[in-house]
């Protein structure tokens, strides 16, 4: 049987490119946006206000229009955060 990743519970962005992710497993990630930013699909992210509009809706990320990433990519595509 497949585990399936944790939602994202909450999303910050971290300058023009990245995304630090909270996890309803406790754990914070962070998600590097640059290969996305070239796709047709997620052109708009390049523009930091339109970036900046990000919030979570049934445990993904996502944007005004539709956009959203999907929470086994943003988990599996990211690196954990630890905290000192």
């Amino acid at each position: 049987m497949r585990m399936l990743p944790p939602d994202a519970v909450a999303v910050t962005v971290v300058g023009n490119d990245a995304l630090l992710v909270a996890f309803s497993n406790g754990e914070n990630r962070l998600f590097d946006l640059k290969p996305l930013l070239s796709r047709k699909c997620y052109a708009k992210l390049n523009n930091k206000a339109f970036l900046s509009q990000a919030f979570i809706q049934y445990g993904c990320v996502t944007w005004p229009g539709d956009i959203d990433i999907d929470p086994d990519w943003l988990y599996g595509d990211s690196i954990a955060v630890v905290e000192t």
